[in-house]
C-alpha cells in the first residue's frame, strides 16, 4: 500500500513537472491534518464528536479525491475545503489559548505557492490574511500578529521551494543540453574518423584494383613468357598491397568502434605530421602521381595539430584519387617555420571541371571541423584550374580562434 501510494505521488509530481521528493506533499498534508486535529483538541471537539469534526473531512477530501480520480484538482478547488475548515474553526475560537487553525492557512499558502506559482500563492495568502482579519473583527483571535507572520512565512517558504525547484529544473536542462552536445560532438568525431579511414583505404584499394585490371590487360597482350611473368608479379604485388591496406583499415575501424562501444582497445600511436610522408608513399605505391615537398622540423609540431594535419592530408589525397584520378598530378607541401605550420594539397581539375561531389560532403565538413578545432586558417576551393586545400597554423591560431578567410598561394602545377 505504501509503495503504491508513493508511486502515485511521484507520478503526479512528474505529470505536473514538480521537482520535489514524494514526502514533501505528504508532510504538507500531514501538517494540515495535525493543525486541524490540534485546533479541534483545543476546542474540545474531538471527543465526544462535535460537528466541527467535519473540518477534518474537509481537509482530507481534496487529497482523497485526487487519488481517486488519479489527477490533481485545480488549485482553487484544491484549497476550498481547507479554507472552509479554517473559517469554521475560527468562527468558534478556543478559550484562552493560541489557536492552531491559522497554521492551517499558513501551510495551505506554502503548498500552493510552491506547487502552482507565486501568483496563486499570493492570492491564497491574501485570502488567508482576510480570514484572520475577519475573525479578529468578529469572534476574536488570540495572538493575531503571530498568525499574520505565520501566513507570510508560509508564502516565503513556498516561494523558496518554488525557486529551488526552478533552479533544479534549469540545472537539469543545462546538463541535458551539455550531454546532448557532448554526444553529438563525439558522434561527429567518430564519423570523421571512420570516414577518413574508409575513404583513404578505399582510395588506395581502388587504385590497386585499377592497376590489377591494367596488369591483366598486359598479361593478355604479352608476347613472351617473361613479360607475362612480370605482369603476374605486378598483379600479385598490387593485390598484396590492397590486402594489407584493407586489413589495416579493418583494425583501425575496430579500434574506433571499440571506443564507441565503451570497451577496451589496444593502444595505438596516432599519426603525426611526420607520417604524412608515409601516407604519400603509400599512395605513390598505388600508382598516384604525387609530388611531396617537406621543409622544417616536423617534430616541433604538437601532437594534436599533427594528427589534424595528417587527417586533412589523408582526406585531401583521397578526394584527389577519387575525383581527379591517378594520372592527374598532385602536389603536397608541408612547411614548418618556427611556430608556424602550413599544409597545402593541390591537384589539377579533371576534364569535367567538377572537383567536389554532390551530396553531404562529409569529407569537406570533416576537414573544416578539424581545422576549426585547431584554430587554423582553412580554405579550400578552385583556383587557377586546380583544386587547392590550404591549412595554416600560426602561433596566435593555437589559442583556438575560429578560422577566417585568407588569400592563399597556389603552387604551379606541371
Amino acid at each position: 500500500m505504501l509503495r503504491w501510494l508513493r508511486a502515485q505521488i511521484e507520478d503526479n509530481l512528474d505529470a505536473r513537472h514538480i521537482l520535489c521528493p514524494w514526502w514533501v506533499p505528504v508532510v504538507c498534508t500531514t501538517g494540515q491534518v495535525v493543525s486541524v486535529l490540534g485546533a479541534l483538541w483545543f476546542r474540545d471537539a474531538l471527543w465526544p464528536l462535535d460537528p466541527l469534526a467535519l473540518c477534518l473531512v474537509l481537509v482530507l477530501v481534496s487529497p482523497v479525491l485526487a487519488f481517486a480520480v488519479d489527477r490533481w484538482l485545480p488549485w482553487w478547488l484544491d484549497i476550498a475545503g481547507a479554507l472552509v475548515a479554517a473559517v469554521l474553526l475560527m468562527l468558534h475560537p478556543p478559550d484562552g489559548v493560541v489557536d492552531l487553525a491559522p497554521a492551517l492557512l499558513a501551510l495551505v499558502t506554502a503548498e500552493i505557492t510552491a506547487r502552482d506559482g507565486l501568483r496563486q500563492g499570493a492570492i491564497v495568502g491574501i485570502v488567508s490574511q482576510a480570514i484572520v482579519a475577519g475573525a479578529a473583527l468578529g469572534p476574536g483571535v488570540a495572538g493575531m500578529p503571530v498568525h499574520v507572520l505565520e501566513i507570510m512565512l508560509g508564502f516565503l517558504v513556498g516561494a523558496m521551494l518554488l525557486w529551488q525547484m526552478r533552479a533544479l529544473a534549469a540545472e537539469r536542462e543545462a546538463r541535458t543540453r551539455a550531454w546532448e552536445q557532448a554526444t553529438t560532438a563525439e558522434r561527429q568525431r567518430i564519423t570523421r574518423e571512420v570516414h577518413d579511414l574508409v575513404a583513404h583505404s578505399l582510395s588506395v584499394t581502388l587504385l590497386q584494383i585499377t592497376g590489377v585490371r591494367h596488369g591483366l590487360d598486359y598479361v593478355r597482350e604479352a608476347d613472351g613468357a617473361e613479360e607475362r611473368e612480370q605482369s603476374i608479379d605486378d598483379i600479385d604485388a598490387a593485390l598484396a598491397s590492397a590486402e594489407q591496406v584493407g586489413r589495416k583499415a579493418m583494425t583501425d575501424i575496430r579500434m574506433v568502434m571499440s571506443d564507441l562501444a565503451g570497451g577496451r582497445s589496444e593502444r595505438h600511436t596516432l599519426p603525426q605530421a611526420s607520417d604524412i610522408a608515409g601516407l604519400v608513399r603509400e599512395l605513390q605505391g598505388a600508382g598516384m602521381a604525387i609530388e611531396y615537398l617537406e621543409a622544417g622540423d616536423l617534430t616541433t609540431v604538437p601532437h594534436a595539430e599533427g594528427l589534424g594535419l595528417y587527417r586533412i592530408a589523408q582526406e585531401s589525397l583521397a578526394n584527389a584519387a577519387k575525383y581527379a584520378g591517378k594520372q592527374v598530378p598532385v602536389h603536397v607541401r608541408l612547411t614548418v617555420n618556427g611556430a608556424s605550420t602550413r599544409l597545402t594539397v593541390s591537384n589539377a581539375l579533371p576534364a569535367t571541371g567538377r572537383a567536389r561531389p554532390d551530396g553531404l560532403n562529409l569529407g569537406m565538413a570533416g576537414m573544416e571541423a578539424r581545422a576549426a578545432q585547431l584554430g587554423a586558417r582553412f580554405n579550400a576551393g578552385q583556383y587557377g584550374g586546380a583544386w587547392v586545400v590550404d591549412v595554416h597554423l600560426r602561433p596566435h591560431s593555437r589559442r583556438a580562434k575560429p578560422p577566417y578567410p585568407l588569400t592563399i598561394e597556389i603552387p604551379r602545377l606541371a
